[in-house]
């Protein structure tokens, strides 16, 4: 499977995003959190009360959920391409680093910004976040390729039940 997303090299697997869509995500995530604010500062002021008060409501929110999510993947895009990497028998996030052998069960999660969802069997929930950057297939791809072969029973049997669905 040729993927422009996953990265391997000598013993380490990467999943990396590419620059394309961190620069969609910071254009748009720019773009939103710049409308909000012109709402804002620039169309509340000059407005009736009912009017200036959903724009306020509507330019609260909006630079709030824009604004972190323009944060979170500048910060990202900052600290390198990796997004998580298996290597040496482990899992490893941005901050955190899991043994492949402890992972219970894995699972996709989030609703604005979608995450990898790992349980351990010390009933640890651990998030690893792709901020959106890469889609749910390359990610599986190197779920079942470089992970489950590696994993405990527990965890092949609870992703082949997720994998029927």
């Amino acid at each position: 499977m040729e993927n422009n997303n996953i990265k391997i090299t000598n013993e380490k697997v990467e999943v990396v995003y590419m620059p394309f869509w961190a620069g969609c995500m910071v254009f748009i995530g720019g773009l939103m959190t710049i409308a909000s604010l012109f709402i804002l500062f620039y169309i509340v002021p000059n407005s009736s009360i009912i009017r200036g008060f959903f724009g306020l409501i509507i330019g609260i929110i909006g630079t709030l959920f824009c604004g972190s999510i323009l944060l979170k993947v500048l910060s990202v895009i900052l600290t390198g391409k990796a997004l998580f990497t298996v290597e040496d028998g482990n899992l490893k996030g941005r901050k955190k680093v899991i043994p492949i052998k402890e992972i219970q069960d894995i699972y996709w999660g989030g609703a604005s910004l979608k995450y990898i969802k790992v349980k351990t069997l010390s009933n640890k929930k651990i998030k690893l976040s792709t901020y959106n950057l890469v889609s749910e297939q390359p990610v599986n791809h190197v779920i079942e390729t470089y992970i489950i072969p590696h994993a405990n029973p527990e965890l092949k049997s609870n992703w082949e039940k997720r994998k029927q669905r």
